[in-house]
């Protein structure tokens, strides 16, 4: 069985109406696929090719927002950024194609700015000006207008900042938002925590979320979660040593911020967190 590289649930799933219960996946050499969570049919593939090989490309990332209305996805692949109309199935393509790195013409006119590697995490920004953050293996951050299909707002590294030598990190696994939209978390693999970085001023590191235990290769995914109307909200993630953790308004802090809260669960790995509000910790 050939490995699954990125997921993505419809954004208005519903157990309770089996039409909602959708999700996309990519698997290396394949169209990416459209299936029911609650059977294996195959409800519908979407091929993203090489122009020169025409050799399918399997995103390494998928966002599946509620921004668009789930009519629309977004993919992220080897220095690309694809939109997809969930409607055009089969050999039809994506109805955008974004390159990360600029091309020969722009780079000739001084337009050089871009970012080279494998687009490993997608987010889209909550407030109405609907910016896409784009993460790669390679530590860089791209910032999009108008939901992904607009222009580069800017891009910045995340390699050797005060950070590295409290936390490590070795590439962009997840990219999450906070509810006003104003500061965006990085999470990373054989990281020990998370960073916190003010997108009003794109590229300047607010502190980073420490004590995480999460030293793996593997994709341990966190979520924020809004605690009230002023943007409060918390961060809550699983570590490889079966534990909960959770930090509290971490935007506040400049520097490190140690967890808030932490629970022991098991003895396994937190691959995958969601977290609802709780009233009493």
């Amino acid at each position: 069985m050939e490995p699954v590289y990125a997921t993505a649930i419809y954004p208005f799933f519903n157990l309770q109406d089996p039409s909602t219960t959708l999700i996309l996946s990519s698997v290396r050499d394949h169209p990416i696929r459209l299936s029911s969570a609650l059977s294996p049919q195959n409800l519908g593939t979407y091929s993203l090719t090489n122009p020169s090989t025409e050799a399918f490309i399997a995103p390494h990332s998928i966002l599946y927002p509620s921004h668009l209305g789930g009519s629309h996805f977004i993919t992220g692949s080897d220095s690309l950024i694809c939109i997809f109309d969930v409607s055009r199935t089969g050999n039809e393509g994506p109805i955008s194609r974004l390159p990360t790195i600029p091309s020969k013409r722009k780079q000739i006119v001084g337009g050089g700015v871009g970012m080279k590697g494998i687009v490993s995490a997608l987010a889209m920004n909550p407030a109405q000006d609907g910016i896409l953050a784009a993460g790669t293996f390679t530590r860089n951050i791209a910032l999009y207008s108008a939901r992904g299909s607009g222009e580069l707002i800017g891009t910045f590294s995340i390699a050797k900042t005060e950070a590295d030598s409290h936390i490590g990190g070795t590439g962009i696994t997840q990219l999450l938002w906070s509810p006003c939209g104003r500061y965006l978390y990085v999470v990373e693999r054989k990281s020990q925590g998370m960073l916190v970085y003010d997108i009003r001023v794109t590229g300047q590191l607010l502190g980073w979320l420490e004590g995480r235990e999460a030293m793996s290769n593997q994709r341990m995914k966190a979520d924020v979660v809004a605690v009230g109307d002023d943007g409060s909200h918390e961060v809550w993630a699983g570590g490889t040593d079966g534990v909960v953790r959770m930090w509290k308004n971490p935007h506040t802090t400049i520097g490190g911020h140690q967890p808030d809260f932490s629970s022991k669960i098991h003895d396994g790995v937190f691959a995958t967190f969601k977290a609802n509000r709780f009233e009493q910790y």
